[in-house]
């Protein structure tokens, strides 16, 4: 992947840059093989990476799964319009949804959480909301109703809260995700 456009022959101010095949960015003040002079003074953006479009926008999705959402969330007492926040940040309402961890489904639960929780297909949209869901009432009874200690625990499990002492992991990831969740959740409030 080239950098800059074809430069003119090398002069002692020039910078070369090229990725070699591993994705590692190679800069040098010398010719590289297949690199290209470039400005270092100079801001360079990346071409945006195309994203394949979602197989199900979270406005009509939403609806879609909201009967089920109701229902799942009134057989444990919990707030549909948090699992409404919940779904919307881990699948974006795609019941196919697979993340690099091995969660699965709208809630994105992980296999051997959906099988303590009853669960064995957790594309189901109902097995998985119904997982999902009883998972995030045993948090909420676990950690007092403390809705922030209750979404960390969903993201990065309950062992990863008791052992940072009931807090909030010091993972960026669940940081974020406690946030998101958070903001969707006091949105739909307001």
């Amino acid at each position: 992947m080239a950098l800059a456009a074809t430069a003119p022959p090398a002069t002692a101010s020039q910078v070369f840059a090229t990725l070699d095949r591993n994705g590692q960015l190679q800069v040098s003040d010398a010719p590289l093989a297949g690199a290209k002079a470039f400005d270092p003074h100079q801001t360079y953006v990346p071409a945006p990476v195309p994203r394949a479009p979602s197989q199900a926008s979270p406005p009509k999705a939403a609806s879609r799964w909201s009967p089920l959402i109701d229902q799942v969330a009134a057989e444990h007492g919990m707030d549909a319009r948090l699992l409404h926040a919940i779904v919307t940040v881990e699948s974006a309402y795609d019941p196919q949804a697979r993340s690099h961890a091995g969660a699965l489904g709208l809630m994105q639960v992980i296999p051997a959480t959906g099988k303590r929780f009853g669960a064995n297909d957790l594309f189901d949209p109902l097995q998985n909301l119904r997982a999902g869901t009883a998972y995030l009432a045993w948090l909420k009874r676990r950690f007092g109703g403390d809705l922030t200690l209750m979404l960390a625990a969903y993201n990065a499990g309950e062992g990863a809260v008791q052992r940072h002492g009931n807090r909030v992991p010091p993972f960026n990831e669940t940081r974020q995700y406690v946030r998101k969740v958070t903001a969707l959740y006091h949105g739909r409030l307001n």
